[in-house]
């Protein structure tokens, strides 16, 4: 092929060995190995979750990053960064308080974290006076059904004897009122949410998701219940409970609480990405369009980033490659999903063992990309 290739390069992170920065700088490297005039356009991609605050206040002009004093999933202190994209408009990533980066493995037991920490932010942002305030949701270590988000702005989450509950997944089970706070919000909260699973069920936040956080069947069930338990509540106290609603699983049903108790507007957190940097035009500009994470599954369809753009990109027939260090998808579930010209390759066949995959990914995601270069040649 004698022009010159064109390339847009967006992956989400490699959770464990690279982030979504890292793992696009060695796509870039495999490229350039055996195209050496190609052009890239070269960006990290999120839904959401992971990069949510990073990769948007970089691309609005003029937005300020600030960091804040706040706590942990454990309850350490931290301070974790939100972004101000103009001066009436914040925005949040739960990853930078309540993220399961934050956790260690030995510490992942979602039933026991608090999102307190991205509620003190929040908190923060409603005092200062934003008129609009996005949350980005997704890559949370909790499954609190959102109570850690909303008890910094005054809700009462109570027992019948009616002393506060701890504000984490088990605390949910003793819960018996909930009581708003008397003042009213003069914000518009928006909700972006990285997969569109309802709260309950077996795609919903405790049964499915918990399960990637460190949770057992056990714990998850139990998680369940609890999350039922919410609900109940919230419909006994009053409120319009959004369990069925799009992206209410999301972080361990913290869309859940942002919609029910804030009323917030749920968008797909790959949308936001997607307007701000411009992706649509960006797609039509290159003739093959790059993705990846560390793990490409059945949940990607939900919404996850990868999976969304590459949809996108089959919208202008483009070709894309998604890059993964492990898939549990077969070939004939991967055509399935409907998207043509859509290849997806893995690192982990091409190392000696998980480890090796994870200590040595950029070298073997920089060779993905260059075997897969050298077929369009």
């Amino acid at each position: 092929m004698s022009k010159t290739l064109k390339f847009l390069v967006a992956p989400d992170k490699f959770r464990g060995s690279l982030s979504a920065s890292q793992a696009a700088h060695a796509i870039k490297m495999g490229i350039l190995s055996e195209a050496k005039d190609a052009q890239i356009s070269e960006y990290t991609l999120t839904d959401g979750g992971d990069g949510f605050v990073d990769t948007i206040s970089k691309a609005v002009k003029g937005s300020k990053v600030i960091r804040l004093k706040t706590i942990d999933p454990t309850g350490q202190v931290l301070t974790a960064k939100c972004a101000l994209l103009d001066d009436d408009t914040a925005l949040i990533g739960l990853t930078e308080a309540s993220g399961i980066n934050l956790v260690s493995d030995s510490e992942r037991k979602p039933s026991k974290l608090t999102n307190i920490g991205t509620g003190q932010i929040l908190e923060k942002l409603v005092e200062r006076g934003y008129k609009s305030i996005i949350i980005g949701v997704g890559g949370s270590a909790t499954n609190d059904g959102g109570i850690g988000l909303l008890a910094p702005l005054g809700f009462k989450f109570l027992d019948k004897a009616g002393n506060e509950i701890q504000l984490n997944g088990e605390g949910i089970g003793s819960l018996d009122k909930i009581v708003a706070p008397d003042k009213k919000f003069n914000v518009k909260f928006t909700v972006a949410t990285d997969v569109d699973a309802k709260l309950l069920g077996k795609n919903g936040a405790s049964l499915c998701y918990s399960l990637a956080k460190g949770a057992d069947e056990k714990e998850a069930q139990l998680l369940e219940q609890n999350m039922k338990n919410l609900v109940e509540v919230a419909k006994k106290c009053g409120f319009k409970s959004a369990h069925d609603e799009a992206g209410a699983g999301a972080a361990g049903g913290c869309g859940y609480g942002l919609m029910t108790f804030l009323g917030a507007k749920r968008v797909s957190g790959f949308d936001v990405f997607a307007k701000y940097v411009g992706l649509e035009a960006l797609i039509k500009n290159c003739n093959v369009v790059i993705t990846g994470e560390g793990k490409f599954d059945a949940t990607d369809t939900q919404g996850k980033g990868p999976y969304a753009l590459a949809k996108l990109a089959s919208k202008y027939k483009k070709p894309v490659w998604i890059f993964c260090g492990s898939s549990p998808l077969s070939q004939k579930e991967i055509d399935a999903m409907g998207i043509p010209n859509m290849k997806v390759a893995q690192i982990l066949p091409l190392a000696p063992n998980l480890i090796e995959a994870q200590n040595r990914a950029p070298k073997f995601l920089s060779h993905l990309s260059k075997e897969f270069v050298k077929e369009i040649l």
